[in-house]
C-alpha cells in the first residue's frame, strides 16, 4: 500500500542496474586538474550551443530565459559558469586571470561536454572569449555569436569619446568629475 506522499519507485527495463541520480541536465567539470566548473544542458536537438557569459565575474543566470524559445526551437544548449563565477569552484589566484587560461578552459568544458561542430554564443567579455577561442579552435565551431561585445577596444574608446564630445558642457564636467 501506498503511503501519502511517498514517491513510487522508478521503473526499470529488463536490466538490473540501480536507479541513477537525476541532476537536471547539470554537471560539474573538472578543469586545470584540480578545480570544477559548472554546466547545464538545457533541451534537446541536433544545434548545439555553449554559452559564455560576461564579466569575468558575472554568472549563467541572465541567459536564462533563452529556457523560452530555445528548447521549443529544438536547440540544446549548455550554461556554463566559468572558474571563479556562480556555482564554479572561487580559488583565489590570481595567476588564474588570463585570457589564455579562460580560453582553454572552455576547449576543456566542450571535450568534457562531447560537442562538436556547435555554436558559441558569448556576451560581453564572453563575446572576448568566444573570438579567442574561435582563434584557436575554429575546428570545432560551426559559428561564433557575439553579443553587446566590440571587438577593438581602442575603437570603442574613440567612438564614446566622440559621443561624449556631444552631450552639454555640465554633463561632461560631472562625469569628468567621477
Amino acid at each position: 500500500m501506498k503511503k501519502p506522499g511517498s514517491v513510487p519507485p522508478r521503473r526499470r527495463g529488463k536490466e538490473s542496474s540501480p536507479a541513477q541520480v537525476l541532476t537536471g541536465g547539470t554537471r560539474l567539470i573538472p578543469v586545470d586538474g584540480k578545480y570544477n566548473v559548472w554546466t547545464k544542458r538545457v533541451g534537446s536537438g541536433r544545434i548545439k550551443m555553449l554559452t559564455l557569459h560576461g564579466g569575468p565575474g558575472a554568472t549563467h543566470e541572465y541567459f536564462e530565459c533563452f529556457e523560452d524559445f530555445l528548447p521549443g526551437a529544438r536547440i540544446e544548449f549548455y550554461y556554463y559558469d566559468q572558474l571563479g563565477s556562480g556555482n564554479s569552484d572561487q580559488p583565489d589566484d590570481p595567476s588564474l586571470w588570463t585570457v589564455n587560461r579562460f580560453r582553454e578552459e572552455v576547449e576543456q568544458v566542450r571535450k568534457a561536454l562531447g560537442i562538436e561542430r556547435f555554436y558559441l554564443y558569448g556576451q560581453s567579455w564572453g563575446g572576448m572569449l568566444g573570438i579567442e577561442y574561435a582563434l584557436k579552435y575554429q575546428r570545432h565551431l560551426k559559428g561564433l555569436i557575439i553579443s553587446n561585445m566590440t571587438a577593438s577596444i581602442a575603437s570603442y574608446v574613440g567612438y564614446i569619446n566622440e559621443l561624449r564630445r556631444q552631450l552639454p558642457a555640465e554633463t561632461i564636467a560631472i562625469l569628468e568629475k567621477y
